[in-house]
């Protein structure tokens, strides 16, 4: 298993991808559609059915010098089938918004754009100090919580577009895997009720050199207004710039406002563009 360019185009490490095949619930024999030519993988789709939400999540990615085949095509007429079967409404893909070859292909396929996420990008060296003077405790999530952690996700983001409810077992799944350990997911916590959550990642790009990501931020709708957010966020930068990364980013919907404010306030800048495409299956 080598390492390889994301759908998205960002790079993914053969350990990231090994992360991914092995997630709860997925069977690369029944999900993993692959196009070969001469003995070498020249591209692949790759279906993760979230049931909970009626919608199966399509990563697609064929080598630069045979997009011109029809491969893609192919690819989604061989694996729709499958999709349709998880029982699945809707297939979803993400683009980058630059890519017009890309983007061509899945509208000629039936899709419509329906929503745009922004990649932000900061630099370690600018992030402001942590507060202190908190009124809550700040920790990282030890083993044993996940169903508390699984809890707090659901009520922050249960309206949020595309969020599928996540479970215990597969919170438990993330955390023992390399890059989203443990100390990497700081908790905000009022007497024994736990309010925030930030979790991060650390991912390498192709000259091997690491890079943070914050992957996902969560404040109970109870606590909102009161900082916690930001605070979590600035801990989260504080710990990856304190292990020696010098760059963090991260993924947010272009029409949570309140978000986008916040990470622009903190030192994130925009540096990129996707947008998710959808069709009906059913």
């Amino acid at each position: 298993m080598s390492a390889a360019l994301a759908p998205d185009g960002h790079y993914m490490s053969a350990q990231a991808l090994r992360g991914v095949m092995g997630r709860p619930g997925y069977m690369s024999e029944r999900d993993l559609f692959v196009a070969e030519i001469a003995g070498t993988v020249v591209g692949y789709l790759d279906i993760n059915a979230e049931t909970r939400i009626g919608r199966a999540v399509l990563e697609v990615l064929v080598l630069p010098e045979y997009r011109q085949r029809g491969i893609a095509r192919e690819l989604y007429r061989q694996a729709a089938p499958r999709a349709k079967a998880t029982g699945a409404k809707v297939a979803h893909v993400n683009v980058r918004e630059e890519n017009t070859t890309g983007r061509l292909v899945l509208e000629k396929a039936g899709f419509n754009p329906v929503r745009r996420f922004y990649e932000m990008k900061m630099d370690l060296s600018v992030v402001p100090e942590p507060s202190t003077s908190t009124a809550f405790t700040m920790r990282c999530l030890q083993a044993g919580e996940e169903a508390n952690l699984a809890g707090l996700q659901n009520r922050c983001f249960t309206d949020s577009w595309g969020y599928n409810p996540n479970t215990a077992a597969e919170i438990e799944y993330a955390c023992n895997t390399t890059e989203n350990a443990r100390d990497l997911i700081f908790l905000a916590i009022d007497m024994d009720r736990l309010v925030g959550y930030h979790w991060m990642n650390i991912e390498h790009n192709e000259q091997g050199e690491s890079q943070g990501r914050a992957s996902m931020l969560g404040v109970d709708p109870d606590y909102r207004g009161k900082d916690i957010g930001r605070e979590l966020m600035l801990l989260g930068m504080a710990c990856l710039k304190g292990r020696g990364l010098r760059i963090a980013r991260l993924t947010v919907d272009s029409e949570n406002l309140a978000a986008n404010n916040l990470y622009h306030s903190i030192g994130f800048k925009k540096s990129d563009t996707s947008l998710w495409y959808e069709k009906a299956l059913q």
